[in-house]
């Protein structure tokens, strides 16, 4: 047995020390290389110490082995403990009380370790006992308070191991499960040894549980990234971004929010405590907790009235694409929102303006009617479509009778009152697909598409009695009964119309006149009439 843990001790002691170089190597990669080095380093001397106490040496030689031991001991408490308080916060620094405990009370006990042959308060005995003989000690009171401090120091930094695993989530949660439960092997290893001395022929096993935990935090700290990227990067990068960010475990739970994350939860949603440790779908949408085809989604929302968020969501996977859970990333968009909004609005503005302006330019300022600008490719359009379709096309150009007396005996402003009411008379009359306009000064014109000449006879005559009927206001009590002429022409009509728009008009302005030099307040066909010289 003696032989088998002399064997175990310096197997031990190598492991711890290369361990310790390589985490040294390491200490810029993260904040925990530096502790997990120093632990490293006390446990090579600790099992170093431990590994000649089956070899029957003077006793002077152990006690220099025991002293030894005692100094990777004691290192190797303090150090576990910065490990942990590292762990749990990776910017954690000492304080100068801190420091002075944890470097103070090693060098009283080593102190007293070293002058325990005058006083033997720490060692009661120590010499060969056994056959074969073997090294042993008997404790003495001051190893006992040597040893509550120790496992005091141990139980402070467990217990920030445990608020760490508490604090974190599933991407480095395992990781610290696996150093607590590496952790509590030389806790019980230490237990077994004091409370029984003889069980392993007077050797201390703990440096060899100790060495179970040493490696099981390197694997941790220098493979698995233990806080290399996550803790780091969450303080270095997550609590200064000004996005909310939200992190979910694979079972639907909260495990981390950052400072604008609880920032804009606080003010959207007032009554909810600690997000931390919440069920995700008290505040999150169904829709962000969703399954993410591709591993990503984004979708734009308004989480409450008057927050529009921009919404980024991203799955958690180990190195085996296991979910491990989701991040959610929400950008308050609402500056922006309400910006388009706006800008949408001002465009809308414009093109109603437009068409304002586009509308107005085609119409009469007077009648509301169409212009000629309006009407002379409404023409064109009109003659296409009935050359299309084979379908005739009337034309009517009608012009208020005496209209100049009007003006002379009642002023202007009857004029145009006479003029709108002609107007409003056409546009009650006109079908959709007409087209009325006023060409200028008291003369109109109406295309009638599909009309052929009796159906344009009969329309022209409807609008000449509707509006012989009007009786216009033009002051002091006096009213004005106006009355038009209407001269009409159809294509395809009489040959002498011509097959243009310019050809049709000056039929029907010719027919106008007729009707004029007939005594006007009537319609003629221009049908009727012989044709132009030089069309024969």
């Amino acid at each position: 047995m003696q032989d088998l843990l002399a064997v175990a001790f310096t197997v031990s002691a190598a492991l711890s020390a290369t361990t310790a170089l390589i985490a040294w190597h390491h200490r810029r990669a993260t904040p925990a290389a530096t502790a997990l080095a120093g632990v490293c380093a006390a446990l090579a001397l600790w099992s170093a110490g431990n590994a000649p106490v089956h070899l029957h040496l003077p006793v002077l030689v152990h006690r220099s082995a025991t002293y030894v031991t005692f100094v990777g001991v004691l290192g190797c408490v303090v150090g576990l403990h910065l490990l942990a308080r590292t762990i749990d916060d990776p910017h954690h620094r000492p304080t100068r009380r801190q420091v002075a405990v944890l470097t103070g009370v090693p060098l009283l006990v080593l102190s007293a370790v070293a002058t325990d042959p005058w006083h033997h308060l720490f060692f009661t005995s120590t010499g060969y006992v056994g056959d074969p003989p073997h090294f042993a000690v008997v404790y003495g009171p001051l190893f006992w308070a040597h040893t509550a401090w120790c496992y005091g120091v141990l139980a402070v930094g467990v217990g920030h191991l445990v608020r760490a695993w508490r604090r974190s989530h599933a991407v480095v949660r395992r990781q610290v499960t696996s150093v607590l439960v590496a952790a509590s092997a030389p806790l019980l290893g230490n237990v077994v040894n004091i409370s029984n001395p003889h069980l392993f022929t007077g050797q201390d096993i703990t440096p060899l549980c100790f060495t179970v935990t040493a490696l099981v935090s390197a694997r941790a700290v220098l493979r698995q990234g233990l806080l290399r990227v996550v803790p780091v990067a969450r303080e270095a990068v997550l609590e200064t971004v000004a996005d909310a960010v939200v992190v979910v475990d694979a079972g639907g739970a909260v495990v981390d929010v950052n400072a604008a994350g609880r920032a804009m939860l606080a003010g959207a949603r007032p009554d909810l405590p600690d997000p931390v440790g919440l069920p995700a779908r008290s505040f999150l949408s169904a829709r962000a907790l969703a399954e993410l085809p591709g591993g990503h989604a984004r979708y734009g929302v308004e989480y409450v009235p008057g927050l529009h968020l921009d919404v980024r969501i991203t799955a958690l996977t180990d190195d085996r694409d296991r979910s491990l859970g989701r991040v959610v990333v929400a950008r308050d968009v609402t500056d922006q929102v309400e910006t388009h909004r706006h800008l949408q609005e001002q465009l809308a503005l414009v093109e109603r303006l437009r068409a304002q302006l586009q509308e107005e330019s085609v119409r009469d300022p007077l009648t509301g009617l169409h212009n000629r600008r309006f009407l002379e490719p409404a023409f064109e359009a009109a003659l296409e479509a009935a050359a299309r379709e084979g379908t005739p096309l009337g034309v009517l150009v009608l012009d208020v009778d005496r209209f100049k007396a009007v003006n002379d005996t009642h002023g202007h402003a009857a004029g145009d009152e006479v003029l709108v009411a002609i107007a409003r008379t056409l546009a009650r009359t006109v079908r959709l697909e007409d087209t009325a306009a006023r060409t200028g000064g008291e003369e109109f014109v109406v295309l009638l598409p599909g009309a052929d000449e009796p159906a344009v006879r009969e329309r022209a005559e409807e609008l000449r009695v509707a509006c012989a009927r009007l009786a216009v206001p033009v002051g002091d009590g006096r009213v004005v009964r106006p009355t038009v002429s209407i001269g009409t022409a159809v294509h395809p009509g009489h040959p002498g119309h011509g097959a243009d728009a310019r050809s049709l008009l000056a039929a029907a302005d010719r027919a106008l006149y007729a009707a004029k030099a007939a005594g006007r307040d009537r319609v003629v066909a221009a049908g009727g009439l012989p044709e132009p010289a030089g069309t024969g």
